[in-house]
């Protein structure tokens, strides 16, 4: 059991922590029969000010694709049809290892729907939706105005490309690209 002089004390799942009358459940506890106990491998804590048994894990929390969630990822290999990409971040939380994507051409705004190689590039940074983690292949879709391509490097020089008023274009070489812009190219934070 916990007491209030150690603060914290290495518990198992299903250890005892305390009782019901002296303390209430906290994160990584659970209630049975007016017994808290751990639900997590960790650091059992006392939480003074909710008068709470808290469990802080020792295990990284598992960060799993669903459909739904925001992804940010870095484009791979571009076709007339389709795009592998490496999801980086998942619902605003950095993975590591990345996950692997697809976006079909299907899944960019209309004006890019003959070629995909006009809405993004290699390397290009983008933001997009999970629509299908069936069969262990994560669909991604690029439709909306909050997604698209968040960074893009210019095809000529690398010099990351700069948004001027819905142009792309390079300041080294000034060269002028064309991209499927999301809404806040330039300005999400990706690491």
């Amino acid at each position: 059991m916990v007491n209030e002089s150690k603060e914290k004390k290495k518990v198992m799942p299903g250890e005892k922590l305390a009782v019901i009358e002296e303390y209430n459940k906290g994160r990584g506890s659970y209630q049975q029969n007016g017994i808290i106990r751990a639900s997590e491998v960790g650091e059992a804590k006392i939480n003074q000010e909710k008068r709470a048994i808290e469990v802080v894990k020792y295990t990284k929390e598992l960060i799993l694709p669903e459909e739904g969630l925001d992804v940010i990822a870095e484009t791979g290999s571009v076709t007339r049809r389709d795009a592998r990409v490496d999801i980086i971040k998942i619902d605003k939380k950095l993975i590591d290892p990345t996950y692997s994507g697809v976006l079909h051409v299907n899944e960019v705004n209309r004006e890019f729907s003959r070629n995909l190689e006009m809405a993004l590039r290699t390397g290009d940074i983008i933001k997009a939706k999970i629509i299908n983690t069936k069969n262990r292949l994560i669909q991604l879709s690029m439709l909306g105005q909050e997604y698209g391509v968040l960074y893009a490097y210019c095809a000529r020089c690398g010099t990351i490309l700069q948004n001027d008023h819905g142009r792309l274009t390079c300041t080294k070489c000034n060269r002028v690209e064309r991209r499927q812009i999301a809404r806040n190219y330039g300005k999400e934070e990706i690491v």
